[in-house]
């Protein structure tokens, strides 16, 4: 038996993957039909995830958000630099005693 449109875009979801198809949704890649059945399909696909699985996945989520990015590590060095220099300058001028 042939399958359905709903079904051979169904099954290029499960090829592409849950990431990958929440990517093109987010950039409206999908025409008004193809967006109903990827949304059904992430749907299907949440609800039969276990709720450890869920909580694994935001706990990754919350550990990719809190780790600083380069820029923030370069601005946090800066930041000591300026304060050591100062400090440094503050001494040999006898500012500090």
């Amino acid at each position: 038996m042939a399958m359905t449109n709903q079904e051979r875009f169904v099954a290029s979801c499960e090829s592409l993957g849950e990431a990958d198809v929440r990517q093109k949704l987010a950039a409206n890649q999908y025409t008004d039909r193809r967006i109903v059945w990827a949304s059904d399909w992430l749907e299907a696909l949440e609800n039969g995830k276990s709720d450890a699985l869920k909580a694994e996945e935001r706990s990754s989520l919350l550990r990719k958000a809190s780790k600083p990015t380069g820029y923030a590590r370069f601005a946090a060095l800066a930041a000591t630099i300026v304060v050591v220099a100062t400090a440094i300058a503050f001494i040999k001028l006898g500012w500090l005693r």
